[in-house]
Order: structure tokens, then sequence, then C-alpha cells
């Protein structure tokens, strides 16, 4: 039987394809983009995630890291004892971001359909790029080519008529490869795959099909009924059954472009969400109020990089489980994990209103005798930012003419995160600091850039 997936050469013939989708992954990102940096470092094996003194985990590994065994995930002592002449760093998340944003803007030369989906892979729809750049393998290639030669990144692609079959045939081209699923042939590819590898049939369905003797997505196809999958795993059943016979309508949504200038813009996100990892643990509340107000400083900053502004805010805490009392699911050794989120009086993007917000909701969430391990913020409900209208009554100050005092209070915050924002764009957003924050000076290095936090893909 002839494979319907081809590495190599793309073929003579074959149909038209009407619709050809590109996934872009970074193979190994965090630890790629060390060797990038560093060029002494590639070849070499090298894991991202701190010291293995370090209770940490691998937050990534190379793969010559990776032939010893070494995964992420993996705790950073247990990776050091199966690979002792591995390199281990702390990560940058300001280059990885940079770096990140050259390959949005490489990928745009070929196509202005670019949608970056996390931090180490993008989506492309090359759909009638055909006749400057060639079939979708060979553009494909050239941008892995251009990757390498003018990042350093290394590049696995997967190409499919959808973002399904794109994203199955990038696990068959890794690591390094490109593989394209032919077309006509997807569903034959698609039978002959182990359930587990389907995405949406997570450990828990994948054992609930296995009891039944399930193992392939063909037999789940043939036997399984619609409404069965429905009646078992609600809404998750009928999107198994959609993948399952190789349905996916997804666009790919742009979410670069650059602008008169040239420079790379990103288009607003539905939610922006930052969080910080303690190591070791914190209990002192004025530290653990500190860090809270940088993560506000820094998501309340792209919030108006975007242009808009949020009307809800979450904040959530995860404490480390050590003897926290017999009322608690931290009782028997586990950890406890909070969050609650509260609306905005009104839209904003201002960082002492989302900061207020977000102070008061944590001191509001049940206390516990415990360390707290990490601590999140998140907002949402966008909506683009108007005009600015001068108040001019100043509820905050007792009311009366805020032309008889001046600006109002609100005015002089935004006029305030205006000014902030510029100095942090001409000099980093490390050189200037709210008082609020100050405190994580006892315990975090301040760089140009700002804190470095303990998890490096979250030092955003």
């Amino acid at each position: 039987m002839e494979s319907p997936v081809k590495h190599g050469a793309a073929p003579s013939g074959g149909p038209e394809r009407p619709r050809r989708i590109l996934h872009l992954d970074v193979d190994a990102f965090l630890a790629s983009v060390e060797q990038a940096l560093h060029p002494e470092l590639r070849g070499r094996p090298v894991v991202v995630g701190g010291s293995p003194r370090s209770r940490n985990l691998v937050m990534s590994a190379s793969y010559e890291a990776r032939a010893w065994g070494v995964r992420p995930g993996l705790p950073l002592r247990e990776a050091q004892r199966r690979c002792p002449k591995a390199i281990f760093r702390d990560g940058d998340s300001q280059a990885a971001n940079r770096l990140r944003g050259e390959l949005a803007r490489l990928a745009l030369d070929y196509t202005p359909q670019v949608e970056i989906t996390s931090i180490d892979d993008l989506l492309l729809d090359v759909t009638g790029a055909e006749r400057p750049f060639g079939r979708a393998f060979d553009l494909a290639l050239d941008l892995k080519r251009r990757a390498w030669r003018e990042l350093h990144l290394p590049l696995t692609i997967g190409i499919g008529r959808s973002v399904l079959f794109a994203r199955l045939a990038g696990k068959l081209g890794k690591p390094g490869g490109v593989a394209e699923l032919w077309p006509g042939r997807e569903q034959a590819f698609l039978d002959a795959l182990p359930l587990e590898h389907l995405p949406g049939i997570g450990r828990s369905i994948g054992a609930q099909l296995e009891r039944f003797g399930l193992r392939r997505v063909g037999e789940l196809r043939r036997l399984v009924p619609r409404e069965l999958l429905f009646q078992s795993f609600g809404r998750d059943g009928l999107t198994i059954h959609a993948r399952a016979h190789g349905l996916d309508e997804r666009e790919v949504e742009a979410s670069v472009e650059l602008d008169a200038e040239g420079r790379l813009v990103h288009r607003p996100p539905a939610s922006i969400r930052r969080d910080s990892t303690f190591e070791p643990e914190e209990g002192r509340p004025e530290l653990i109020e500190a860090m809270l107000w940088w993560l506000v400083e820094r998501a309340a900053h792209r919030l108006r990089s975007h242009g808009q502004v949020c009307r809800s805010v979450a904040v959530r805490v995860r404490y480390v489980a050590s003897g926290l009392g017999a009322d608690g699911p931290e009782a028997d050794g586990r950890s406890a994990s909070l969050e609650q989120s509260r609306s905005l009086e009104a839209p904003s993007d201002g960082t002492l209103e989302i900061g207020n917000l977000a102070l008061a909701i944590y001191r509001a969430l049940p206390r516990r005798r415990a360390l707290v391990k990490t601590l999140g913020l998140s907002l949402t409900r966008f909506s683009p930012r108007a005009g600015w209208q001068r108040q001019m009554f100043d509820e905050q100050q007792g009311g009366g003419l805020a032309a008889a005092r001046g600006a109002s209070r609100r005015d002089r915050q935004r006029e305030l995160d205006r000014l902030l924002d510029a100095l942090r764009e001409r000099h980093g957003f490390g050189s200037v600091l709210l008082g609020a924050s100050l405190p994580l000076k006892e315990t975090h290095p301040l760089g140009p850039e700002g804190f470095k936090l303990r998890t490096p893909s979250l030092n955003q």
C-alpha cells in the first residue's frame, strides 16, 4: 500500500489542492533559543528550567539531551542524573518572544494568513501561494531553510488540507522534517492512527474506548455512531466524531501583520494571562502582593499595546501541601488551587484600576496556612479602547470640579500609564518600577526587561 504521507520531494502530478495549511513547530523551542543565542551550545545537550539543585522541572530539552532520556516535565535533578554532561540554563523568555516574532515575520513573506497559536508554533494558510512560491511542500522547505539560516531555529513543518491534518503531519515530521498528507489520502492515514493520537482523546476517554476493544481511529469511525459518542462524552464526543471523519473547518486566523513602517504588529488576543512560580515557595504577604502587582503591570501594558480595555479580572493561587489542617483538599498531602474572578465597574486598561481589583480578589480568597507556589492573573472580556474623555467630576475624590483641581485621579493615572509605556518602550520595561512591586528586588534579579521570574516561559 502506498503511503499517504510524503517525506522529501513533492509529487509531479496529483489533483489541485484547494486548501494548504502549514503547521510550524520550533523543535525544543526554549532550548533551541539558547543554542541560537549561544553558538557554542549547538550540538550539545541543553536543558532549560534552572539549576539542577532546585526543585524545578525541565521546561525544554534539546534533542542531544533527549537522547539521554531527558524530557520536559522531568525533575531537574533527575535530568542531571540521566545526562551528567547537560548544560542547564534558566531560559530567556524575552529572547524567545523576539525570535518567535522574527519567525512570524519570515512567514509573512509567504502569506498574510499567519497565526501564532502558542509559544512555539504557528499556522499558515498558503492556499493560492503556489504561483509565486511553488507547491506548498517547496514553500515549506524554503521557509525551513531560511529559519535556520537567518534565525538558527530548527523547524518541523506539517502540511495538510486542514489545521487538524497539518498538525498530525507535523507529528510525523519530528524532529526537523517536513511531512505532507497527500490530498485524497487523508482518511486512510487517519483510520490507521492509534486513538491516542487523535486530538481530543485524552487518557480518560481513551481508557473508556479501549474497554470496548477500540484502538484505531478507523474502528471508532466505522463502529461508533455520533449519537453514542454524544451520550457518552457530551460535546467532546461530537468533536471526536468530527475529527475521526477528518472534519475540521477551523480557519487560520491571522494574528500578526506588518504596519506601514514594516514593524510586526500583534492583533488583539482573546485574553491575557500572566503567571509566576515562587522557588522556593513564598509566605510573606508583602512579596506575594508585590508579585501580583508586577503581573498586573505586565498584563495591563500588553492590554494597552493592543488598544484594548478589559472588563473581567481573575486571580489564581496554588498553595504548597504541608500540614495545613484537616479542612481543605491539601490536608491529605495534595496542593490546593484557588481561583476567583470579578468584573470592573467599567472597562479599563489602567494599571491602578486593574491592580486594585486584583489585590481585592487575592485578599478575599480563603486563607491557607501554607506557602504560595504559583500566582496568576488573567484579563478577559476585551473591547476596543474608545477615545479618552476627561472627567469633569472626580468620583474617587468625593466630587467637585476636576477643573478646579486640575485633572481627576483617573485622568492622571491614564496619563501616568501613557508616560510609563513610552519610557519602557525606549529604555526597557525594567527601567521604571512602581512602588507596589519594588519589594521583589529582595528576591528576584532585575534586568533591562524587568524582574527575572523563576519559570522561564512565564517571564513576560
